[in-house]
């Protein structure tokens, strides 16, 4: 009887260390799974940021080319943190006073950078500027925008008609 009672005892011993060392993998398991996914997408963040960022400086933009008598060009001027002056930069401007985009993907590269006077870049990522046109039957006006996006996800539009930034 003895022998069958070690023989039980080392079996349920096997098995609580089984279930014990499955509860501890799966608690891991589990940890893992909440910090990975509660890691905050960086580029998103960002580029978040800077959407915010280019739709104030485009309505800016827009209030300067009023106040200046709507000129077909206008001096952005870009200020630092601490109110320091960074840069200037000549914008032309639309006839209904948003910033002027040609009809071509370099045309919006450069905006970006005469908006936000910064270079194309995001975490070490390069930006990519592509203009689009949409136009339907039902629509007078050819819809004209701008986007710029990273290339593995978060990106922005710039609506050259309207002057609106929308962020995706």
């Amino acid at each position: 009887m003895k022998d069958r009672d070690i023989a039980e005892s080392s079996q349920s011993k096997l098995i609580s260390n089984i279930v014990i060392v499955l509860l501890f993998l799966g608690a891991m398991a589990s940890a893992i799974a909440y910090f990975n996914n509660s890691e905050p997408n960086i580029k998103a963040e960002i580029m978040d940021n800077l959407a915010e960022q280019f739709s104030r400086n485009v309505t800016n933009a827009h209030w300067q080319w009023q106040a200046e008598g709507r000129p077909q060009m206008i001096m952005l001027v870009q200020y630092d943190n601490e109110g320091k002056e960074r840069g200037r930069q000549p914008l032309r401007m639309s006839s209904s006073g948003w910033p002027f985009v040609d009809d071509n993907s370099d045309s919006c590269e450069n905006l970006w950078q005469g908006i936000l006077y910064i270079p194309l870049r995001v975490d070490g990522f390069r930006v990519i500027g592509e203009y689009f046109e949409n136009n339907t039957d039902d629509q007078a006006v050819t819809e004209r925008r701008c986007r710029f996006r990273v290339s593995t996800g978060p990106y922005f539009d710039y609506y050259v008609n309207s002057g609106r930034v929308v962020r995706k």
